[in-house]
């Protein structure tokens, strides 16, 4: 989110390029931004519960398992807040008479937790790639180089740089009742403190930083594995016939494999956030109240889409590529019908 008078109704300016009617452009985001990714973002939370479950019974003395469950909860912290945003942001709940302003609100209380999670989960995926990596680079020292207790200590690191990085923006904004003449009415709303907004820049530039790390590690990370992949597969089949003996085990393929679907889909719907990115960075009217804002909206959207469905989707993955998971998953709701 850009600023934290963010708003779809926000009329626009005389200097804006208009793409597309102002009802239609209205009707589109809240069939995005309320419907479906409302909708996502709710199946993805129940998803990712059930991920958590299912983690827990195959438990924990593998570090790929600690892994994904805390995959899953950062999942889970991105996906609630944009769940609130589609509530915020949904024209029948702004227009109500609330004791605050809606979208403001929603800016600072579900914008900020849910780009943070976000985060978050970028990096417990960098370090899934980096793991894999090291696996299939270094075999025999890889499992006294990562231990179950240097996992949780990488893991509970990521968690506390990010949210201790995100705490600034709740000292330099927070919100206060303001009385508005105008309406004669008071409401809470978004109040920057003395150097409010540069404490907010520094963060959003920090954040915004950390996602383009996170994001290249798992690009090399990927193409490194794919290759690696494309190697083993040559050279099992120029040495023998039947590759059993293959010290790269079956077991390991489908580990690399399902990180790697991992990695493509996190790639595919982060990648929009980054050109958003650059793209500001470039140009200063593409933005929510400059030139190109039915541009900036619209692509906003589909970025909108795009991150809840990465945090929603990797149940598919796991059920479809982790034996394992799949077992005790099917044991799960077989247990339910059954009772």
């Amino acid at each position: 989110m850009a600023s934290g008078n963010e708003s779809y109704g926000t009329p626009p300016g005389p200097l804006q390029i208009k793409m597309i009617n102002e009802l239609v452009l209205t009707i589109l985001l809240v069939v995005f931004n309320v419907i479906i990714v409302g909708a996502i973002s709710f199946f993805g939370i129940v998803a990712n519960v059930i991920n958590l479950i299912v983690f827990i019974r195959q438990g924990f003395k593998d570090t790929m398992n600690i892994s994904l469950f805390s995959l899953a909860i950062s999942d889970i912290g991105a996906l609630t807040p944009t769940l609130w945003a589609t509530v915020g942001f949904n024209p029948l709940f702004v227009n109500v008479d609330l004791p605050y302003n809606a979208q403001e609100v929603v800016y600072l209380t579900a914008g900020w937790p849910h780009i943070c999670f976000s985060r978050i989960s970028g990096w417990i995926t960098a370090f899934i790639m980096l793991e894999r990596c090291l696996c299939i680079a270094v075999p025999l020292k890889v499992k006294t180089m990562i231990t179950v207790k240097r996992t949780v200590i990488a893991l509970v690191s990521i968690y506390v740089t990010m949210i201790g990085a995100m705490l600034p923006v709740f000292y330099a904004l927070r919100l206060e009742p303001r009385y508005s003449p105008l309406k004669n009415e008071t409401k809470f709303r978004t109040v920057y403190i003395p150097n409010g907004f540069a404490i907010e820049s520094v963060v959003f530039l920090i954040f915004s930083f950390s996602q383009f790390i996170s994001l290249s590690v798992v690009i090399i990370c990927t193409i490194l594995l794919v290759k690696t992949l494309i190697t083993k597969s040559k050279w099992r089949k120029s040495t023998s016939s039947s590759g059993d003996h293959d010290s790269f085990s079956n077991r390991d393929k489908k580990v690399v494999k399902l990180v790697l679907c991992i990695a493509i889909i996190f790639i595919v719907c982060l990648l929009t956030g980054a050109i958003i990115n650059v793209a500001q960075s470039l140009e200063p009217e593409f933005n929510i109240t400059g030139k190109y804002r039915d541009l900036f909206v619209l692509i906003w959207s589909l970025f909108s889409f795009l991150s809840a469905a990465n945090s929603a989707v990797n149940i598919f993955v796991y059920y479809n590529m982790s034996s394992k998971y799949k077992q005790i998953l099917d044991k799960m709701f077989l247990r339910g019908t059954e009772g």
